[in-house]
């Protein structure tokens, strides 16, 4: 009796196993087709865009993706910018908490739906600093770089100097100005700097008026030389000397004068000789 029992469940699971076996390729035809109406689906994407008060609707294609170029960009109004806001992109839910963007590329919709803009606020990137240093060095002792003065300056959120460099002055020099040791160009107070920059003093060395004279010398010291500057003046002459030449001077114009005036007394005489002649000529011929 139990050996029936047992024929008749092996012939029962048999059964069972062969029906079973027949009705799989309906049940994966059945699975086949519901799966091609599912890729043959499109649906429709609304985008709600705030920023302009509009909405703007986008068709799938039939694999529930939409085109990278059809996805509008959010409209960001004036008052958002004011307030430091900006849209990077479209999410499900606008309310909900820590809401993640859709990324288009791989997103797979599989129904119709609503999108609305991803708002965050701007964080604006901090202005950066840079060190401006301004070197000054003995003009005299150039080579002693230990004891050269050296001010940092770091630039504040508009990239310019808080302040002026302090200017070290040195006797014998005067300050030309401040030069950049790249380059050579001046420091122009003001200025907007967009690395760190290092700059240099120069001096010119002053030239001093000569001394004056000092009793006995008849040529200027040279502050620069301190020898005796050369004069270019001819030496005093003597006033006795200059005396005599003028005495010998007026005696020889005394002596020409009177050589000059015996001649004119001569010929003066012979004209008056020579017209009393003339007359008592004329007498006698009448």
């Amino acid at each position: 009796m139990v050996r029936i029992k047992r024929a008749c469940a092996v012939l029962a699971a048999g059964a069972t196993l062969a029906g079973g076996l027949a009705l799989l390729p309906t049940v994966a035809q059945a699975v086949e087709s519901k799966n091609v109406q599912t890729k043959a689906a499109t649906y429709t994407i609304t985008f709600s865009d705030t920023g302009a008060g509009t909405e703007i609707t986008r068709t799938t294609g039939t694999d529930g993706k939409l085109k990278l170029e059809d996805v509008p960009t959010p409209t960001v109004s004036t008052e958002m910018t004011q307030q430091n806001v900006t849209a990077d992109g479209w999410v499900v839910d606008p309310i909900a908490p820590n809401q993640h963007k859709i990324d288009f590329a791989t997103h797979v919709f599989t129904e119709d739906a609503k999108l609305y803009p991803h708002f965050v606020e701007l964080v604006p990137t901090p202005t950066p600093i840079y060190n401006v240093t301004f070197i000054s060095v003995n003009p005299a002792d150039p080579d002693n770089l230990g004891a050269a003065e050296a001010e940092a300056i770091q630039t504040n959120d508009k990239r310019q100097l808080p302040h002026e460099p302090h200017v070290y002055n040195f006797d014998g020099y005067t300050f030309d100005g401040w030069f950049s040791d790249n380059g050579g160009s001046r420091y122009v107070p003001g200025g907007t700097y967009t690395a760190d920059t290092i700059y240099k003093a120069r001096y010119t060395k002053v030239t001093t008026p000569n001394e004056p004279n000092k009793p006995g010398q008849t040529a200027p010291v040279d502050n620069n030389t301190k020898q005796p500057a050369k004069d270019n003046k001819a030496p005093a002459k003597d006033p006795a000397k200059k005396d005599a030449k003028n005495n010998k001077n007026n005696n020889n114009l005394a002596k020409t004068g009177a050589d000059a005036t015996a001649p004119l007394a001569i010929a003066a005489g012979l004209c008056l000789a020579a017209g009393i002649t003339l007359g008592l000529r004329r007498k006698l011929a009448l």
